[in-house]
């Protein structure tokens, strides 16, 4: 979470573009960012369609535009680069306080509204940072809500196969009731009951995604004792399928426990059900790089093609026949949003044949520690 002070956005090298025809204005503004954020970079541009240039060519992390411009003023700029790039920081500054300007300059698009005639080190900082938190929290708003949205179409498809299974059998049943032949009773309620444990089953799964929408409180956690954990849950299955997990390394982690646990049992049971080996083998390895600790979850199962390793991450995404390999969809789906909701992220590579490995990559005690 970033915090509302600004101290984790100060840490962050950030590019800021200032926007002035002023060259005396240009240095002043300049010199007041490198005083506010010694870790940031400014440049200039001298007009609107610079201004738009830069943006183009460059990854801006917050723009400062004066108001009173020849050729193209402040809100025209604010305006164009609102269309163009919708989660870019924007604060227009003026010489005086206006609260008509105020009013106009967000109703254009910008984030906030700065005279100049309060510049100061603090509180140009403060303002810079909590722009950049605004639309850092707007893009992801705004990702969320596409993702439910897939998602949800996704569901609602997968939902409607179970619903007319039911209503299809119910039917049957129905007509062969009438009709006091019972041989094929038991079958038709096996396809009912079969359907209604996929609806119970899609139902969990969108409970574990509704949570995930929430930030998980982060902690440092050992990793091998989460994994521990996580294989003693899943022991009876393991056991059942003759597999085998090895573990080597650890690193003491900034994770959720609960988070991580989800993800490293969705790995493991993939690993062993998309398995035809005689003994189905997991192999967990972890080093620490720094800031960052890897975790690679290798299998020695069916593997991937190339061109589905990002596919598989997405909603309901099945690549097998349900009658080939039973499960929802959403596995991986979910892994990813509780990986990138801890901050880390994870990674595919797979031959087909020979078998996946699943890299997470998660923020380790020395990430916490240059944070503080």
């Amino acid at each position: 979470m970033v915090k509302n002070d600004g101290a984790e956005a100060d840490l962050k090298h950030h590019l800021i573009l200032v926007v002035d025809d002023d060259v005396l204005s240009q240095g002043l503004v300049c010199g007041i960012i490198a005083a506010a954020k010694p870790n940031s970079r400014s440049i200039v541009a001298a007009n609107g369609q610079e201004a738009l240039e830069i943006c183009r060519e460059q990854e801006v992390d917050c723009v400062l535009v004066d108001y009173e411009m020849p050729d193209m003023d402040g809100l025209t700029l604010v305006r164009l680069l609102r269309e163009q790039y919708p989660f870019l920081p924007i604060i227009l500054c003026t010489g005086a306080g206006d609260e008509l300007l105020a009013a106009e300059t967000l109703k254009s698009g910008a984030t906030d509204y700065f005279p100049k005639n309060r510049m100061s080190p603090v509180a140009l900082r403060r303002a810079i940072n909590n722009a950049i938190d605004i639309n850092v929290r707007m893009k992801t708003i705004h990702d969320q809500q596409v993702d439910i949205e897939a998602f949800g179409f996704a569901l609602a498809h997968d939902f409607k196969q179970p619903v007319r299974q039911i209503i299809t059998f119910s039917d049957m049943i129905a007509q062969e009731t009438k009709r006091l032949k019972g041989e094929r009773l038991p079958q038709m309620l096996k396809f009912m009951s079969d359907a209604a444990r996929r609806l119970d089953s899609l139902v969990d799964v969108m409970v574990q995604y509704t949570l995930l929408q929430q930030t998980p409180e982060l902690k440092l956690c050992v990793f091998s004792a989460i994994l521990k954990e996580t294989i003693a849950s899943l022991q009876d299955y393991i056991t059942a399928r003759n597999a085998k997990v090895n573990f080597t390394g650890d690193a003491l982690v900034l994770v959720n426990a609960s988070f991580l646990s989800q993800v490293l049992q969705n790995l493991i049971i993939n690993g062993i059900k998309y398995n035809k080996s005689e003994q189905p083998v997991i192999d967990v390895s972890v080093t620490q790089n720094g800031e960052i600790a890897v975790v690679n979850i290798t299998d020695n199962g069916i593997g991937i093609e190339k061109q589905y390793l990002e596919h598989v991450f997405k909603p309901l995404t099945r690549l097998h026949n349900r009658s080939e390999y039973e499960g929802s969809g959403l596995g991986l789906t979910l892994a990813r949003k509780a990986v990138v909701a801890m901050r880390g992220d994870i990674r595919c590579e797979s031959t087909p044949g020979v078998g996946s490995t699943f890299s997470l990559r998660l923020k380790t005690a020395s990430a916490q520690d240059a944070a503080a």
